[in-house]
């Protein structure tokens, strides 16, 4: 708190600046605005009872008053004693901070209006308008009060911002404020003052009709809404425009300083670019042709501006092309900028130093003319473009995105003064607008009304968001959309329909996908549609505006769209009624795409895996989009197909998602939803969730026997038979293996023999029988290398070392665990190299090195959760002492494992070793009973586990009295 008492912040929501403080509550934001605008004098109680709750008093305002200033101290902390109560009621001292600043600003203004310095009265506005962060008084603003003061606030913005684009006018910036004019009209349709600053903009453009008709639409509005004729000073301002008054036209000096240096140059700092920067200063010394390309929103102007201000000496020519239309519009941007009339080598003799030709995509042919001239008159040129000129002499230089370090600095500069992100909020905002500086300073911008937690939250929403931005910076670049519309709007139809096609895809994708997706069935082209042939040469152009972006890695080239484009692009195919269409054509390619990855061995190689999940992000949009449309059985055929690289990439979570999403598409077959009730089971089992597996597999049983399909069936036994190993009821799972083994082998499917052998080689080696598991898991094992199933032998591998560790062939588990990680490492399977380093853990454990067993332990325990990995952690630190740890490991076992379930199971003696470890043998001994009880009934016997409850409960009864 300053010496004059706390500083507020209004032209926002309600803060206090450079304090500790907060105040949370609505009420005690409102009274804390309500006293600070009082400026020190006191507020009677039934004025502020009024100003807060309305003017039907509440039942005792007094006492109300009481309690709530009584909150507001509180919240203030330090501070609280600004807030004091006199005779007159309560005042606070305190000052309105930004509010103080605007109305010094507008004094400054105004007087500048008077004495005719448009540049100081134009400061002096930047300045006024700057304060704002948002909607003045906007989180309080449905207190009566602040409602009425809010208005009379937006109020002075807009007066403090039509005098600002007044002053514009003046300095000749007609074609930076034009857009910003065209919107502010639309928002205030009755405003006099504004349309006619709109008339004189265009007048000074030379579009006179477009002027008068401004001026036409404002009478009409004020006839219709009010029934009154427009006041004589815009009818004055009419009657110049028809008459082509000379004094509408800034002096050419005026007009000449606005072209020579742009409204937004020098108002905010430069960020980033340091060495292209240099560069370009450096190659702008002498006479060159560079043009400056890249994407919408990039920076190219700005980039311009700022390397030919620091051309070393040289005048700067700033032609601003965005606004020029029709034959001649470059020629004669060029020689309004200069100011000169006549032919253009008249105009280039009259110029020297540097020329920039600002947003010259739309009139490419004019500008690579004139730019060609200019460098034949011995200027520097520098061109903003989307394109390439394609003339001689011309050097492209394209702009790049931001790097992340420099956008994030960029959107700390630009954040409202009471915003203070943290750098890894800053990252993640930049990300989301891909760094493109644009977004980055329309995203901070935000920060005026949003708080950064609450911008980063919303960002999935970028063009909705991304609608607002400083105006002083022309009405092109007021937005991301009006960006991208500018861009859209030059291209030809087919690369229109091609840009809006594509943006179903995801995450990039290559030549083929794209003419799969947007080339429309046969007859295309006699439907407006674009033919095969057509995507090709689209993209090509797309690449060439900067709209697409290519790489090129393995001998292929892929396609891909910045995240802001692509939002846009969406918004476009959803306005032309293609949305579904075009997302059932993606979804279509997807399938088609893992259908053939997989084809050869169904996913048996590391390859075809890597190959599916190269197209992740594709394969989940189109999951993502198909519940709930028409596209949704073709989603659950998808998610079939993706059944096996989920299990392979131990994707369970995922897998699970998308099933339960899908599982009753409607136009599905009854195969298929049985299928997808089985294959969601399982994952569901592997989830954690065996009661939700039971039941998906007693539905999936229903509709298998009536099915009569066999593959269905095993499929079905398969997933029954691992759903009750994982629930711990192995007995229970001995049937279904088993008959679906013998179902395999009169089908004489080797996959799904060696799939059997494997479960029941685990399901003997929980029933405590390691000798029958090593058994099945070779002969496994040696089905899937005689198949050449990588998958099969990462797993069956894995189960092997297990089966060995129970054998006490420690040396052997080892070499086979590390057999199984070249596999699971091709194949990236995470649950599979979790599973082998808790064998390594194991065995070191076994030779008693607990030191060694340890790191291995808690690795695999972090790559799988709390399941066994966390047991056997539990254990070994039991044996270190550390028994708090190891509760808090048994704890969230217990938390995720269902009773009774194989995990539950193997918990249950490390609880046994945890309660002896500290003492506790009468619970021991108790524990220990329940335990061996619960695992004779589930059939649980594997070894280690057995072996380690004989041993606590030996030490427990040697230590009995």
């Amino acid at each position: 708190m300053s010496e004059t008492g706390l500083d507020i912040l209004v032209l926002g929501s309600v803060t206090i600046r450079d304090d500790a403080a907060r105040v949370p509550r609505l009420l005690e934001r409102a009274l804390l605005a309500r006293l600070a605008l009082a400026g020190g004098a006191s507020v009677p109680d039934e004025r502020l009872a009024a100003d807060l709750w309305g003017p039907e008093s509440l039942e005792r305002p007094v006492q109300r008053l009481r309690v709530l200033v009584s909150r507001l101290r509180s919240a203030l902390g330090e501070g609280g004693g600004a807030l004091t109560r006199g005779s007159g009621g309560y005042a606070l001292r305190a000052r309105v901070t930004d509010l103080d600043a605007v109305n010094s600003a507008a004094e400054r203004l105004r007087g500048a209006v008077r004495s005719g310095d448009h540049r100081a009265a134009r400061s002096a506005a930047a300045d006024a308008l700057g304060r704002w962060r948002g909607r003045a008084l906007d989180d309080v603003r449905g207190v009566p009060f602040a409602a009425v003061e809010g208005e009379r606030l937006d109020i002075l913005r807009l007066d403090l911002l039509t005098e600002r684009i007044a002053v514009d006018l003046e300095l000749g910036a007609s074609t930076l404020v034009r857009g910003e004019l065209q919107r502010l009209v639309v928002e205030h349709p009755l405003n006099e003052r504004l349309a006619c600053l709109l008339a004189v903009a265009l007048y000074q453009d030379g579009c006179q009709a477009d002027a008068l008709a401004a001026i036409a639409r404002l009478r009409g509005a004020l006839a219709d809404e009010l029934g009154v004729d427009p006041a004589p000073r815009t009818a004055e301002t009419e009657l110049r425009i028809l008459r082509q008054d000379p004094a509408l036209v800034p002096p050419p000096v005026e007009r000449e300083q606005a072209a020579l240096v742009p409204v937004a140059g020098p108002a905010t700092s430069f960020v980033g670019r340091e060495e292209e920067l240099a560069a370009l200063a450096e190659r702008l010394g002498s006479p060159c042709l560079v043009t400056l390309i890249g994407e919408p929103g990039v920076g190219k102007s700005r980039l311009a501006l700022e390397a030919a201000r620091r051309a070393a000496g040289r005048r700067v020519t700033m032609v601003r092309l965005a606004p020029a239309q029709g034959d001649g519009a470059v020629t004669a941007a060029l020689a309004s900028a200069a100011g000169h009339d006549g032919e253009l080598a008249e105009v280039i003799g009259a110029l020297d130093g540097v020329v920039v030709l600002d947003n010259a995509e739309h009139l490419l042919d004019q500008a690579a003319e004139v730019a060609g001239a200019l460098l034949a008159g011995g200027l520097s040129v520098l061109v903003t473009s989307q394109r390439s000129l394609l003339v001689a002499g011309e050097e492209p230089f394209r702009v790049e995105p931001l790097d992340l370090a420099a956008a994030a600095r960029l959107f700390g500069e630009r954040c409202a003064a009471d915003a203070r992100p943290a750098p890894e909020q800053a990252r993640e905002i930049c990300a989301a607008v891909d760094r493109l500086p644009l977004g980055v300073e329309l995203a901070a911008g935000l920060t005026r009304t949003l708080t950064v937690r609450q911008l980063a939250e919303r960002l999935h929403d970028r063009l909705g968001l991304l609608v607002g931005g400083a105006r002083d910076e022309g009405g092109r670049h007021a937005s991301m959309r009006a960006a991208l519309d500018w861009s859209h709007d030059l291209l030809p139809e087919q690369e229109r329909r091609v840009l809006r096609g594509i943006a179903v895809f995801r995450g990039g994708f290559e030549l083929e996908a794209a003419e799969a997706v947007v080339a429309a069935a046969d007859g295309a082209a006699a439907r407006g549609g674009v033919a095969g042939g057509g995507v090709a040469a689209a993209l090509t152009e797309l690449v060439d505006r900067s709209l697409v972006a290519v790489s090129s890695g393995d001998g292929r080239r892929r396609f891909g769209l910045l995240e802001s484009v692509r939002d846009y692009a969406l918004a476009k195919l959803d306005a032309a009624g293609e949305t579904q269409d075009g997302r059932g054509r993606h979804l279509l390619w997807c399938l088609a795409h893992v259908r053939q990855a997989g084809e050869p061995d169904d996913f048996a190689s590391a390859e075809a895996v890597a190959a599916v999940f190269a197209e992740w992000p594709n394969l989940k949009e189109a999951l993502e989009k198909a519940p709930g449309t028409d596209r949704a059985a073709d989603g659950l055929r998808l998610a079939l197909e993706l059944h096996t690289p989920w299990l392979i990439r131990g994707w369970y979570a995922e897998a699970r998602r998308h099933m339960a999403a899908l599982v009753n598409a409607p136009g599905a077959t009854a195969a298929e939803r049985a299928t997808l009730l089985s294959d969601h089971g399982f994952v569901s089992t592997m989830a954690g969730e065996p009661a939700e597996a039971a039941d998906l597999l007693d539905r999936a049983a229903e509709q298998a026997a009536r099915a009569d399909d066999d593959m269905l069936t095993m499929t079905v036994l398969y997933h029954r038979g691992i759903v009750e190993i994982e629930r711990g009821r192995l007995r229970d799972a001995f049937a279904p293996l088993l008959a679906g083994e013998e179902l395999a082998r009169k089908a004489r499917h080797e996959q799904r023999m060696s799939a059997f052998a494997d479960a029941l080689g685990t399901l003997h080696l929980y029933s405590g029988e390691p000798e029958i598991a090593l058994e099945r898991c070779r002969t496994a094992a040696a089905s899937d290398l005689a198949l050449g199933d990588e998958h099969g032998l990462a797993r069956g591998l894995s189960n092997q070392a297990q089966a060995l560790l129970d054998l006490d062939r420690h040396a052997e588990a080892l070499v086979k665990a590390a057999e199984s990680d070249r596999y699971a490492r091709r194949l990236e399977d995470v649950h599979i190299l979790g599973l082998n380093e808790l064998i390594r853990g194991l065995a070191a454990r076994a030779v008693g090195d607990l030191a060694a067993s340890e790191p291995h332990l808690r690795e695999a325990a972090a790559s799988e959760g709390p399941g066994m990995a966390a047991v056997d952690l539990a254990d070994v630190l039991i044996l270190r002492d550390a028994l708090d740890e190891a509760d808090d490991l048994l704890t969230s076992v217990y938390a995720e494992a269902a009773e009774a379930s194989t995990p539950w199971l193997a918990a249950r003696t490390v609880s046994v070793a945890l309660a002896a470890a500290r003492g506790d043998h009468a619970w021991a001994r108790e524990l220990a009973n329940e335990t061996a009880a619960a695992h004779a009934a589930a059939g649980f016997g594997w070894r280690r586990y057995a072996v380690r409850l004989q041993e606590v409960a030996r030490h427990i009864d040697e230590q009995a009295p």
